[in-house]
Formats: structure tokens, C-alpha cells, sequence
């Protein structure tokens, strides 16, 4: 424990001081300011705006960029520095310590710029506007979080196979794609093409298996627009809304950062770097 534990703090240390990691804060803190202040732009209106508004505006950016940033940060972090790496490993420490402190120090850093962005923008909105509707902005900022720190479990086990740069981070966007557009598209076609089958046995698996589409559902409920998408949100509505739907989306989640760590784990303790 205590090799893993001074691996993360290494790894914090230097991707906290990293230019990316603070442009990832400021870019998302700027993001929920400028959606919130020419959030009404189109009505030659502008000014600050309350929760509401920017939770809904920023929803999108977030499921785009998050896990881009994640993916192409983790893939870097693995395949960048295989010298690090093997230098590491020759000292008396475990390769799966290697790897989990690495996954915590280097998703600690993520997690701390993104709530630091959001966050320090929501603190400000709040003294500016009201908190009405504060809890669909918190709910936002965990399913970031949450898809954080999913992609960046994918993206260690991505690098741990491939271990070069170039493929890593080739399919690193490759999976960014499938599962952000991609998977959606396919849903759209699958709905159409079973139009007799019911709408639940299709929608929830679906958005039960994609972190992206469980991060997506769960701040639209939380902020309260299920009612906007029709059938498809009434569905929604009716399995996450309740206890035990939440339940076991969080869990499904927390699955889909553990299962790619754990296969990560695996491959790196055969790997020859």
C-alpha cells in the first residue's frame, strides 16, 4: 500500500503542475461562466444565468470532452514514459503498484482540476444568480467525475496492451468515437429496425452498458428534463428516477472503471517493457 500511495503522490504532483491539466480546469470553468453569462445571446440578452440553463447547455460538452481528454491524458501517461516506467520496475516494488498508483495519481489530478473548473464557476454563480437547481449542477459535475475516471481506466488498459504511443492514441480516439457518437447512432438504428419491440428492453441495456450514456441520463433526470424526451424519457424516468435504478447505474459505473483497471492490471504484470 504504501508503494502505491507514493506512486500516486509522484503522479499527482506531476500531472497537477502539467499545462494540459490546468488548461482542462480553466477551459471547463470558463465554459460554465460563458454558457451561463451568453446563455441568451440569441435573445440580445445577456448576463449571468442561473443552474438551470448552464446544466443543460453544458451537459453535451462535457460528454464530449471529458472523455477525450481522459482517454488521450492516459494513453500518454502509459506509452510516454515506458522509460519511467521500467525504472520503476526495477526497484523493489510491485508491478501492480506501479500501475494503480499511477491510475490514482494521475486520475486524482483529473478529478481535482475538474472540480476545481466546475466547482470554483459553480461557487461563483451561485453568489451571482441563486442555487436553484444546484442539484442537477452537482449531479453534472459526479457524472464527470465518474466518467473521468472510466476512460482513463480504459485508456491505462489500452496503453498496457499496445504500449506504442501512436496506436495507443489511434485507438485511443477510436473509442472515444464509438462510444460518444457511435454508440448512439446504433441505438437509433437498432430502435428502428425492432419498432414492436418494447422501448425498455432496448433503451435501458443500452444505457446501462456506456458510461457516457449512464453520465448523460443521469444529469438530465437530475436536473429534472426526463419530461423533454418523450416515451423514451417517461422510460427513463420510471427505472432511474427510483432508488434502485440510481443504484444500480452507479454501479454499473463504478464497474466499468474497475473491470478495464483490473484487466490492465493483469496484462501489465506479463508485459516486457
Amino acid at each position: 500500500m504504501s508503494g502505491i500511495l507514493a506512486i500516486a503522490s509522484e503522479s499527482w504532483t506531476r500531472v497537477s503542475a502539467s499545462r494540459a491539466v490546468i488548461g482542462f480546469a480553466l477551459v471547463f470553468s470558463a465554459l460554465a461562466l460563458g454558457l451561463s453569462y451568453f446563455g441568451l445571446a440569441g435573445q440580445r440578452t445577456a448576463g449571468f444565468q442561473g443552474f438551470a440553463r448552464v446544466t443543460g447547455s453544458l451537459i453535451n460538452l462535457v460528454v464530449y470532452l471529458v472523455p477525450l481528454i481522459a482517454l488521450v491524458i492516459g494513453t500518454t501517461e502509459v506509452t510516454g514514459r515506458r522509460d519511467s516506467l521500467a525504472l520503476m520496475l526495477a526497484q523493489p516494488v510491485r508491478r501492480r503498484d506501479v500501475l494503480l498508483g499511477s491510475f490514482l495519481g494521475v486520475g486524482g489530478a483529473l478529478v481535482s482540476a475538474l472540480v476545481i473548473g466546475l466547482g470554483g464557476a459553480g461557487v461563483f454563480l451561485a453568489v451571482r444568480t441563486d442555487t436553484a437547481s444546484l442539484g442537477g449542477y452537482l449531479v453534472l459535475v459526479g457524472a464527470a467525475v465518474g466518467l473521468v475516471l472510466a476512460f482513463l481506466a480504459v485508456a491505462f488498459l489500452i496503453g498496457v496492451v499496445l504500449l506504442d504511443r501512436v496506436k495507443a492514441m489511434a485507438a485511443a480516439v477510436i473509442v472515444w468515437f464509438l462510444t460518444v457518437i457511435g454508440y448512439d447512432l446504433v441505438l437509433i438504428g437498432v430502435t428502428a429496425v425492432f419498432r414492436g419491440v418494447p422501448l425498455k428492453s432496448i433503451l435501458i441495456p443500452a444505457v446501462m452498458l456506456n458510461p457516457v450514456d449512464i453520465a448523460r441520463v443521469a444529469v438530465t433526470l437530475g436536473a429534472g428534463r426526463g419530461a423533454l424526451f418523450g416515451p423514451a424519457g417517461a422510460t427513463l424516468v420510471d427505472v432511474f428516477g427510483r432508488a434502485p435504478g440510481a443504484a444500480a447505474a452507479a454501479t454499473l459505473l463504478l464497474l466499468q472503471i474497475a473491470v478495464p483497471l483490473f484487466i490492465a492490471v493483469r496484462v501489465f504484470r506479463r508485459r516486457d517493457l
